[in-house]
């Protein structure tokens, strides 16, 4: 997944690096997170593309070779990125394995919001992090929609009172199980539209299926959902919504909503 980002920002990032005071650039050795359990035992380890805004204020992106691919939890040093000083700034990491097809976009990205995440000169990347930055983006899309008209530019958003708000009790049961399940495009809009509003963090609607003839362990595209066995009773119970979401096994690709799904053999 691409994000397009927008002119008022550019021309913010202009100005500023011709000032003394303005931000300055700060190199980060990403550190990426550990696999979840379930993406590891299926899939094995992954690829893994970056994207961050740069010195310019554009979008940049890096993509892993294979030997440059984590493989344990001692080995997940990404490389080292020119971010900017004192405006919040997202990095995503989305993981993907060609060799499945499963592209960037498909399984949920770790990320880090700079300077929060940054711990010296290493910014930790986590799942969590993923959530953040997406939010970040799908605002920063939506404040470009405005031409910066009245919007609400998110990297002068309250990030550090956002996360004690996903981290709290004041967010359903579901969600606090998995945070994708809120609507983070539409959240973004109305944000920027009108403000924050914890409120409006709420679940898709779920609702529950059974697919028959299914073995072995599956592997959700969310890092927040325990991976599940089909083998006892030779079906998958899933909880869906009207969004697609993607389950993996070894010898298969489920594809999966509230309107139906499809299998794919591996």
């Amino acid at each position: 997944m691409k994000y397009k980002y927008f002119a008022e920002f550019l021309v913010l990032m202009a100005l500023l690096a011709g000032c003394n005071n303005g931000p300055m650039p700060s190199s980060q050795r990403i550190v990426l997170p550990v696999l979840p359990e379930g993406w590891k035992d299926v899939l094995g380890s992954p690829h893994w593309r970056l994207e961050w805004i740069g010195e310019k204020g554009t979008w940049q992106e890096w993509i892993s070779s294979p030997s440059s691919s984590p493989s344990s939890p001692s080995d997940t040093e990404g490389p080292g990125l020119s971010l900017v000083q004192e405006w919040t700034s997202p990095v995503l990491a989305w993981p993907f394995w060609p060799e499945w097809d499963l592209v960037p976009g498909i399984m949920k990205p770790a990320g880090a919001l700079f300077p929060w995440d940054s711990a010296g000169d290493e910014l930790i990347l986590d799942w969590k992090g993923g959530i953040e930055a997406v939010f970040w983006a799908e605002m920063a899309v939506a404040h470009g929609a405005t031409d910066g008209a009245g919007g609400r530019p998110p990297w002068l958003f309250d990030w550090p009172r956002f996360r004690e708000i996903l981290r709290g009790e004041e967010i359903p049961e579901a969600v606090s199980e998995d945070l994708w399940l809120v609507d983070w495009k539409e959240l973004g809009k109305k944000t920027v539209q009108s403000g924050f509003d914890r409120r409006r963090i709420t679940s898709r609607k779920i609702t529950e299926i059974t697919i028959p003839g299914l073995e072995g362990l599956w592997a959700s595209s969310s890092p927040f959902v325990s991976p599940l066995d089909a083998s006892a009773e030779g079906s998958l119970r899933l909880k869906v919504t009207d969004t697609v979401d993607t389950w993996v096994s070894s010898a298969a690709i489920l594809k999966c909503s509230s309107e139906g799904w499809v299998l794919r053999e591996k």
